[in-house]
């Protein structure tokens, strides 16, 4: 075990993605919003599964709920010598400064999605621990208004 995760196993993100897609669809369909996911080779991690699992259905179904109708998310992945990386980036309404710190201050607000969904943040206070205890960070690119890219990496499996 590392840093307090519970089962670290052996992952394939290229499936987990597909599942969590999957899973999501409906939620995406409802808003015509298209998600198109490049994960398409490959890949293992070394993590708590029901963790990276959460992180990743929190922050697609995010981006589902402050992306408007007729939008895209995109998901994607980056391997680099020590880690990988998923990005999920959404043609969403974007998140303000403000918003962003209080995110990584672990302050949590009251915000409403495009289709007034109610959001407080603490998901991705919770994305953010689990991230951590599987050894991982959460970053967040965001534009108030032009969208955001939510990226989080975890170590490879070797």
């Amino acid at each position: 075990m590392q840093n307090g995760a519970g089962k670290m196993q052996t992952i394939e993100i290229e499936e987990m993605v597909k599942e969590v897609v999957h899973l999501l669809e409906l939620q995406a369909h409802a808003k015509h919003i298209k998600i198109i996911n490049s994960i398409n080779t490959p890949i293992s991690i070394l993590s708590d599964k029901d963790m990276v699992n959460l992180v990743m259905r929190n922050l697609l179904s995010n981006a589902i709920k402050f992306t408007p109708d007729q939008g895209s998310i995109s998901l994607s992945a980056k391997e680099m010598p020590s880690f990988i990386e998923i990005l999920v980036q959404d043609t969403g309404i974007g998140i303000s400064p403000e918003a962003i710190a209080k995110i990584s201050q672990n302050d949590y607000y009251t915000t409403l999605g495009t289709s007034s969904e109610s959001g407080t943040g603490l998901g991705l206070m919770l994305c953010k621990e689990f991230l951590s205890k599987n050894g991982g960070q959460l970053t967040i690119d965001s534009q108030d208004g032009k969208g955001s890219i939510f990226s989080f990496r975890l170590p490879k499996s070797r």
